[in-house]
C-alpha cells in the first residue's frame, strides 16, 4: 500500500471500529427485552407497563474511541389473552474522538405465549454504517414441537436447533424472579432472544443480589416498590469457550417487574439507562 493509500486505510479502520460498536448496540435491543418485564411469578402479580429511559455513555476505553453516547429507549410490555406482547424502540447517537458521529435506530417487537413454549419476533434496524435490516422469526419448544427449534425469514426452510434446555425471555425472567424470591443467588441458562441466527442464542450466568432500597420513587410514581433486586447477567456466545462474556447487563429489578435503572458493559465501553417515565398499562378482558 502506497503513501497515498494511508489516509484511506485509516478511514476504513475507523469506519470498521464504528461499525463494530454499532453492532454491539444491536445486541442491546434484543437483550433489553429482559429488562422491562411484566408477568406473574408464583403468587406475585407484576404490572404491564410502558417505560422510557435516557441513555448515555457511562465509561469508554481507549479502544472504543467514543467521547459520548446520547439517546433514549422506549419499552412497552402488555398482556393479551394468550401471552405477552413487548416492543422496544432505540434511538442512539455515538460521538467519536475524530469528530464523527453515527446514528442507530432500532425497533424490536415480540410475542411470547403464556406457557413459555412459543415465541415470535420482528426486527427493524437502521444505522449510519449498516444497511437496513428487517427480518422476523419464530421458535417453539416441547410440547409444541418434539424438540426446541427456530425459523427465520431470511432462511424460512432452514430450522435452527435450540439447546434442550432453553428459555424465552419472559420465561427466563419468571424463573429468575422465582429464584430471587427464594433467596437464591446464582442462575445459569440458555436464552433465545430473536436476532440473526448466529446471534439469537446466548448462554447466561446471573447473579442476584440482596434487596436494596429504591432511590427513584419520584419517577416510578404509583409503580414504585420499597426495594429492588440488583441483578447482573453475563451473556456468552454458546459456541465459545471464552471465560469473558460478550457483554454484561446490571439492573435494578423491582418485585413488580419494573426496572428502575440499568447498565450495559461491553468491556471497552459501557452505557447506562436512567428511567425518566413509566406508566401502568391495562390488562385485557379475556373470556
Amino acid at each position: 500500500m502506497g503513501i497515498k493509500d494511508k489516509p484511506y486505510r485509516k478511514k476504513q479502520e475507523k469506519a470498521e471500529k464504528m461499525r463494530e460498536n454499532m453492532s454491539k448496540q444491536f445486541g442491546l435491543t434484543v437483550c433489553a427485552g429482559l429488562l422491562g418485564f411484566s408477568l406473574e411469578a408464583g403468587a406475585i402479580e407484576l404490572v404491564a407497563h410502558e417505560a422510557t429511559y435516557e441513555m448515555g455513555l457511562l465509561s469508554s476505553g481507549n479502544d472504543a474511541k467514543m467521547t459520548n453516547i446520547v439517546g433514549k429507549t422506549n419499552f412497552l410490555m402488555r398482556k393479551d389473552c394468550e401471552g405477552w406482547i413487548s416492543s422496544e424502540d432505540y434511538l442512539l447517537e455515538f460521538a467519536y474522538d475524530t469528530g464523527d458521529s453515527a446514528l442507530l435506530a432500532s425497533h424490536f417487537e415480540s410475542w411470547e405465549g403464556q406457557s413459555g413454549n412459543l415465541y415470535s419476533f420482528e426486527v427493524d434496524e437502521r444505522s449510519t454504517y449498516e444497511e437496513e435490516k428487517q427480518f422476523n422469526g419464530y421458535a417453539s419448544i416441547p410440547p409444541v414441537t418434539d424438540k426446541p427449534v427456530a425459523y427465520f425469514s431470511m432462511q424460512p426452510d432452514v430450522a435452527l436447533s435450540l439447546p434442550e434446555q432453553v428459555y424465552f425471555p419472559i420465561a427466563h425472567t419468571k424463573a429468575l424472579l422465582e429464584r430471587a424470591e427464594k433467596g437464591e443467588k446464582l442462575f445459569s441458562a440458555n436464552i433465545f432472544f430473536g436476532a440473526e441466527p448466529d446471534r439469537a442464542i446466548k448462554r447466561t450466568s446471573t447473579v442476584i443480589g440482596t434487596r436494596q432500597e429504591v432511590k427513584n420513587k419520584d419517577i416510578l410514581g404509583t409503580l414504585a416498590n420499597n426495594s429492588y433486586y440488583p441483578v447482573n447477567i453475563a451473556y456468552f456466545d454458546p459456541s465459545s469457550v471464552a471465560a469473558v462474556p460478550e457483554y454484561e447487563i446490571t439492573f435494578h429489578l423491582q418485585p413488580n417487574g419494573v426496572v428502575a435503572y440499568y447498565e450495559v458493559d461491553y468491556g471497552d465501553f459501557a452505557i447506562d439507562a436512567k428511567l425518566t417515565e413509566v406508566k401502568p398499562l391495562s390488562r385485557p378482558e379475556c373470556s
